[in-house]
């Protein structure tokens, strides 16, 4: 730590080295992000110069042989709280490299989201974390070509040019389905509010589950700013939903409410994402759980790499898990 050194003399590069276990010049190159230098190997030497305190000149305190020593992240909806923690883990690994994050909001406008991209790369961030499907192709070839870039969702066709890191939406939709089968419903709903490359993954994997378990399956598709016909679901015979996220969730259990409609007893609601909203609500939800944190922290890696001389494209999938609450089972 940083009183093992003399009191008053701040922390060298030696000191860093030797608290590392590497020699002087590789410790060097970790902190400059020059290539060639393995992962496990800068992590040691930038652990060891967060521990010592050691602080070095503005290109080496960069997180990676970079400009500005910035992280930009562009969100497709700045009040989704599946994005804000993915933000947390952006912000928790960038700080341990020394480097800052700035976030641009898309307001879930294609338009808006690629003017926020432009502006990060006139900004010269070291990398790019984009929380969106919306983006065109082309604009995603373009910022994976002039800045490293990883988009942090489902993707139907992502381009070579950038890093994807998602969660297994197929996956996590069969297993949400899953549960209510064996639970016993027999009319079971998929809601979604998206249009996205997300929501239809998510739809295939409600399709796959429902065809498996030989029932119908209903997709209910809602426009921004149009209300759930809650009472046009229980007239059709639906007696459980699935929603594309946790806060249209918390729509669906609110119009039960009002409409005196029982959850779970008459409708199971299950939501997507596990959000913090999910243990708040009552019932509390059942939701689809995403590493949002880990995804975050594995975004920032992943630039790093890029810059230290990776060229194959990142299709990392994470492994959802499924949060049962009281929406789908009486407590």
């Amino acid at each position: 730590m940083v009183a093992e050194l003399a009191a008053g003399r701040r922390p060298t590069i030696i000191d860093v080295a030797k608290r590392a276990g590497v020699s002087k010049s590789l410790a060097s190159r970790a902190l400059r992000g020059d290539a060639g230098v393995s992962t496990s190997s800068r992590d040691l030497v930038l652990d060891a110069a967060q521990e010592l305190g050691y602080r070095p000149n503005s290109a080496a305190r960069s997180l990676v042989r970079g400009v500005s020593g910035l992280v930009g992240v562009v969100l497709n909806q700045l009040d989704n709280q599946h994005h804000t923690g993915i933000v947390q883990g952006v912000q928790a690994r960038a700080k341990e490299l020394n480097a800052r994050v700035i976030i641009g909001n898309g307001g879930q406008n294609p338009e808006e989201l690629q003017r926020q991209i432009d502006t990060m790369i006139e900004l010269r961030v070291d990398g790019l974390v984009i929380v969106s499907s919306w983006v065109p192709r082309q604009v995603l070839e373009r910022a994976g070509s002039e800045v490293p870039t990883v988009v942090l969702t489902h993707l139907a066709d992502p381009p070579a040019e950038v890093d994807t890191i998602a969660s297994d939406d197929v996956y996590g939709a069969q297993l949400a389905v899953e549960h209510l089968v064996q639970a016993g419903h027999q009319r079971i709903a998929y809601l979604s509010r998206s249009a996205s490359a997300t929501s239809q993954a998510r739809i295939d994997g409600v399709v796959l589950a429902l065809e498996a378990a030989q029932l119908p399956s209903t997709i209910v598709q809602v426009d921004a700013g149009e209300d759930i016909n809650l009472q046009e679901l229980s007239t059709s015979g639906v007696d459980a939903v699935l929603c594309n996220n946790d806060l249209t969730a918390a729509e669906v259990i609110r119009l039960a409410h009002e409409q005196q409609v029982q959850v779970p007893g008459q409708l199971a609601v299950i939501g997507y994402d596990n959000t913090a909203l999910a243990r708040l609500l009552y019932p509390s939800l059942t939701s689809i759980d995403q590493p949002q944190v880990n995804m975050g922290r594995r975004a920032v890696d992943a630039i790093a790499e890029r810059t230290a001389g990776r060229t194959e494209a990142l299709r990392e999938l994470y492994t959802p898990q499924l949060v049962v609450r009281s929406s789908t089972a009486q407590p």
